[in-house]
């Protein structure tokens, strides 16, 4: 089983319109139901997923959204630890100007785990040299 993390792009395109890549996130969705991925979601993430979904239609279609998904897949929820605390900090200390603050957990939560990072975030390319080679990027379009 391929052990994966989410940005909170990725949820973005599975609730969103037809576009490129969504037809390779489903894949990966899907495929977690047969035990060939297991996907990884930061609690944080879940909640800027509700944000965006509540902006779009209401707090009531974002709270059936975040519980279908769930109810649906077996994402695995990921709390903050200190471990991760301390590497999100260093890591947005380090590039607060490209990357957000889930961007920095997620990323930092894939690299203390050695897991795939599935993303839509385009500035990934501008963090340090020395951390993208430890970082297994799976990127995703909007188009």
């Amino acid at each position: 089983m391929q052990k994966v993390c989410f940005d909170s792009g990725i949820f973005g395109i599975y609730f969103g319109k037809e576009v490129t890549d969504k037809i390779k996130i489903l894949q990966v969705f899907e495929g977690s139901l047969s035990n060939n991925y297991e996907i990884h979601v930061l609690k944080p993430v879940l909640s800027e997923v509700f944000y965006h979904l509540c902006l779009k239609k209401g707090k009531n279609y974002a709270a059936s959204k975040i519980l279908s998904i769930k109810e649906i897949y077996p994402l695995v929820q990921i709390s903050l630890d200190d471990d991760l605390i301390n590497k999100t900090g260093q890591l947005k200390c380090q590039n607060r100007k490209n990357l957000s603050y889930i961007d920095c957990m997620s990323i930092s939560y894939c690299l203390l785990n050695k897991i795939q990072f599935h993303t839509t975030e385009k500035k990934i390319k501008q963090i340090p040299l020395l951390l993208l080679d430890r970082l297994k990027i799976v990127e995703y379009r909007w188009s």
